[in-house]
């Protein structure tokens, strides 16, 4: 069994991480529970049987597909990109390939395969990006391509930490966000050449530029109070208005990931709502330009501090 968590683990989405495999996006402390990556040469191919799912991945410049299989303890995860990874939630343990491109290795860990383990604990995956405002956390709700990441930026830009950028790890019960990996995934014409205070260069491909947080930037995974939800929207000029329930209740059940069970939606959707009808939701209208970041961060850091 591992040893209890101790101040000095890394960590992410609030677990301690004991690893011996050069993953870069790590926080620095904070985790509670222990989760071992441990690296396996896993068999090639996609696995024989029948998935719980199976679709294609987003975000990619080549088609790529992914499964999900029951496992014994756990599941199978398989990407056509990066092989298997093995998920054991009763011995709090996932095995990755050791084999391929350690960036995509790593991406695709902290995919399905993290999220599967904050769930076994009792918490709730969005598909959004989350930023720290005054002390909390704000939820950043967008589908993909909505400039969600490149909101995330703008607040870096301006003296905030993000704290994930595509998938938020929510603690409805708490009402809590737990930090995922210190990584920032920017298009080339917005990064614009150079990182900035608290950014390093990890690897420049033609379609994304990856950036590592740095130093207080980086931070903890430690659980922050949820300050509000901006869903993102696209409009003529920027404008901040407040979200009724119900909708926010709409958009995110969109935005969730869930098993294809009746009691994995059942339980998806007490949730959620318990979520929407608790924390301050807005919609945020603006222009999808970089030149209007400065003040649409200036809006949505006004309407947490009221």
């Amino acid at each position: 069994m591992p040893q209890p968590a101790s101040p000095s683990d890394p960590s992410l989405f609030g677990f301690a991480i004991r690893t011996t495999e050069p993953l870069q996006f790590l926080r620095e402390g904070g985790g509670a529970d222990v989760l071992e990556i441990v690296g396996t040469n896993l068999l090639p191919g996609q696995p024989d049987g029948e998935p719980l799912g199976e679709w294609p991945l987003q975000g990619t410049s080549y088609p790529a597909r992914a499964a999900l299989y029951r496992r014994p303890n756990g599941y199978e995860y398989w990407t056509s990109d990066a092989g298997r990874f093995l998920i054991d939630l009763e011995r709090g343990r996932i095995e990755i390939p050791t084999e391929g491109d350690p960036l995509l290795r790593e991406q695709r860990l902290n995919g399905i395969p993290m999220l599967l383990s904050f769930a076994h604990r009792g918490d709730y995956s969005l598909h959004a990006a989350a930023v720290q405002v005054g002390g909390g956390a704000v939820i950043l709700a967008a589908p993909s391509r909505f400039g969600k990441t490149t909101l995330a930026f703008g607040f870096h830009r301006m003296g905030y930490r993000i704290l994930s950028e595509d998938l938020v790890c929510c603690r409805p019960g708490s009402l809590e966000v737990l930090p995922g990996p210190a990584l920032v995934r920017l298009r080339p014409d917005v990064y614009g050449g150079c990182p900035l205070s608290g950014m390093r260069v990890v690897a420049m491909r033609p379609d994304r530029v990856f950036l590592a947080l740095e130093g207080e930037r980086r931070g903890t995974s430690a659980p922050l109070p949820i300050r509000g939800i901006a869903f993102l929207r696209e409009g003529d000029t920027p404008s901040v208005e407040s979200a009724p329930v119900v909708d926010s209740v709409r958009d995110l059940w969109h935005l969730g990931f869930r098993l294809p069970t009746s009691e994995a939606r059942a339980e998806s959707f007490r949730m959620l709502t318990e979520l929407a009808g608790s924390v301050p939701a807005w919609n945020v209208s603006r222009p999808l330009r970089i030149g209007n970041l400065h003040e649409v961060v200036a809006l949505i850091a006004d309407q947490v501090a009221r």
